[in-house]
């Protein structure tokens, strides 16, 4: 039996009354004793708060000093799918002294993340061949919108309700559960990439619970899917253009001289014809998206010494013969964005304005995820596309890369616009993914803002180094 781990997973636990604003049993944990762990039990469905249960997994790091204590920092690193359990037994690794000084820094894996129980779907009962090729014809998208349909309901045999339960909104009213087991009347919050969203929709309906609110590297919420695979793809283009940049004034990039845009290309219709596999993995065909998502990922960091050598390793391939393989995405993605694809028409469509937005890399690898689990969606959507409207939160501090790869400025410009003063936007002239810890000027107008509430000038910029 051939197992499917989704990043997104939840189990239900018995039928018990509600008890979210209980006062939470902290105790070392297993893995980090310094820092403390406990359960959150919140209901799976809040219209029916005295149904299913589900366990969410807490951890925490106490202020090291308790007489200067500020409070909580709850934080959210992203992925979506990614442990804020974790992140917060990690805090030493990313917040600075004084900051650990002051808050207890708590995380909590949203439901299905980490150790808040995984859904598991067994691919083998679905009794259908993940098709191959893109579901740009009535054919292919039938056969896909048919697996994922199996699938689906696969998973919802497995899990029950709470499948249809994994969203934006779901989440936040978790959060503000978690706020009050703490004792606490507001929280400081940190969010990085898919963390931001989550930031987004706690500060539009418990504003008056946030004392402070961090949003870095930030996701527009108002775009339909096939907004936001263009601009997806227009921030891979920009990091293609950076590294090809790069890769022209250094002569230690493993294709330095070379014509890049010629390589990619090629490397691009060979993925196609499946003639390459994956570095390291030969009996593993690398598909366009991927080929295109690996790519994109090397501007995280951004690590373009590795991005050429990747280039270079790829052109060095003999051919070779494969059948396609794919990613599977995240279920919350289907249920937090709207404009899903409903025809092989749809996705012509979209894959058309990718191309045009991307003329290079000609995918937008992290959202196309979406395009291709969301296709025929039959589940939920609950957090319809709909602009940011913070009313009664504190001013919110945004912080954005000029050029990241995964949420481009032009999202964060766009979401700073959406909160009508109400969002103060730092840039970060350099290039990567997450910005608080880049440099100096970032840390620093970043802590003073946790620590003091000390809201920087609209529009400062903290340069690259």
């Amino acid at each position: 039996m051939k197992i499917l781990a989704m990043a997104l997973t939840m189990a239900l636990l018995p039928i018990a009354p509600a008890s979210a604003t209980a006062a939470l049993r902290f105790q070392p944990c297993a893995d980090v004793p310094e820092a403390d762990c406990a359960t959150l039990t919140v209901p799976v469905d809040r219209d029916h708060p005295d149904g299913p249960q589900v366990a969410l997994a807490v951890a925490r790091r106490k202020a090291t000093d308790p007489a200067r204590r500020i409070g909580v920092l709850m934080v959210n690193p992203g992925g979506p799918g990614g442990s804020a359990a974790q992140y917060a037994k990690d805090a030493p690794k990313v917040f600075s002294e004084e900051v650990l000084a002051r808050f207890d820094v708590v995380g909590y894996d949203p439901r299905g993340v980490g150790d808040s129980n995984p859904i598991y779907c067994d691919t083998s009962a679905v009794g259908l061949p993940y098709p191959t090729g893109r579901p740009d014809t009535p054919e292919r998208f039938a056969q896909l919108t048919a697996y994922n349909h199996r699938l689906a309901e696969d998973c919802r045999t497995r899990t029950g309700p709470v499948f249809d339960r994994v969203d934006a909104q779901s989440a936040v009213r978790d959060m503000d559960d978690l706020r009050k087991s703490l004792g606490e009347k507001q929280i400081t919050y940190y969010g990085m990439s898919y963390g931001t969203l989550y930031g987004q929709k706690y500060a539009e309906r418990y504003g008056k619970h946030v004392r402070a609110m961090v949003i870095d590297s930030v996701v527009d919420a108002s775009l339909p899917l096939d907004g936001l695979l263009t601009a997806g793809a227009r921030a891979g283009e920009d990091i293609f253009a950076e590294f090809v940049r790069w890769c022209g004034t250094t002569p230690t990039c493993a294709v330095h001289g070379k014509d890049i845009p010629a390589l990619y290309a090629g490397l691009r219709a060979r993925a196609t014809r499946g003639e390459l596999h994956v570095p390291g993995a030969p009996d593993q065909a690398l598909t366009p998206t991927e080929l295109a998502n690996r790519t994109v990922r090397f501007g995280y960091g951004p690590d373009f010494p590795r991005m050429g050598e990747y280039f270079s390793t790829l052109a060095a391939q003999p051919e070779a013969s494969f059948g396609t393989s794919t990613r599977r995405a995240q279920a919350v993605l289907c249920q937090d964005f709207t404009g899903h694809p409903a025809s092989a028409t749809d996705v012509t469509t979209m894959d058309s304005h990718v191309r045009a937005a991307a003329p290079n890399v000609q995918a937008s690898p992290i959202w196309d995820q979406a395009l291709t689990w969301c296709a025929g969606w039959q589940g939920p959507t609950l957090n319809p596309a709909r602009p940011w409207h913070p009313v009664t939160t504190s001013q919110v501090l945004m912080l954005n890369s000029l050029h990241d790869p995964a949420t481009g400025y032009e999202s964060a410009v766009s979401v700073h616009r959406q909160a009508r003063g109400k969002a103060t936007l730092v840039t970060y002239e350099g290039t990567g993914h997450g910005v608080y810890a880049r440099t100096p000027c970032t840390r620093a107008v970043t802590d003073a803002y946790l620590l003091d509430r000390t809201v920087p000038r609209d529009g400062l910029r903290c340069p690259s180094i």
